[in-house]
């Protein structure tokens, strides 16, 4: 028995020292505000960002890596889905020329290891 409350004891310890741990990391809100020269430099820059941290980080952005073509549907889910508000016109062709310029594809991508494979 008296191991048995040890160890319950150790665990409560143990999860109320975690739990302590994340309530000391900074919220979301305690965060320095993010600005737009965590984007790379380019032109519309400032707007593009804007536009993307009206709903979340940069840094979620910032991990993408897409064609213009891509981006485009990125931006089609985000109002489909997500209830962005739509950009037209000018405003949707700066902001694809941006992402697309400052954000392009990485990588090879996806590559199925059994496609194309040859048995001998």
């Amino acid at each position: 028995m008296t191991r048995w409350f040890a160890a319950v004891a150790m665990a409560a310890s143990l999860a109320f020292a975690a739990g302590g741990a994340v309530l000391a990391q900074s919220s979301p809100a305690e965060r320095e505000p993010e600005e737009p020269t965590v984007f790379p430099d380019g032109e519309y820059r400032d707007e593009v960002f804007y536009v993307c941290t009206a709903c979340h980080g940069s840094d979620l952005v910032r991990a993408q890596g897409h064609s213009r073509e891509r981006w485009a549907e990125v931006l089609t889910i985000m109002v489909e889905k997500h209830n962005m508000a739509p950009l037209e016109g000018e405003d949707l062709d700066k902001t694809l020329d941006y992402l697309a310029k400052a954000f392009p594809p990485k990588g090879r991508g996806y590559t199925n290891p059994f496609l194309n494979r040859t048995t001998n």
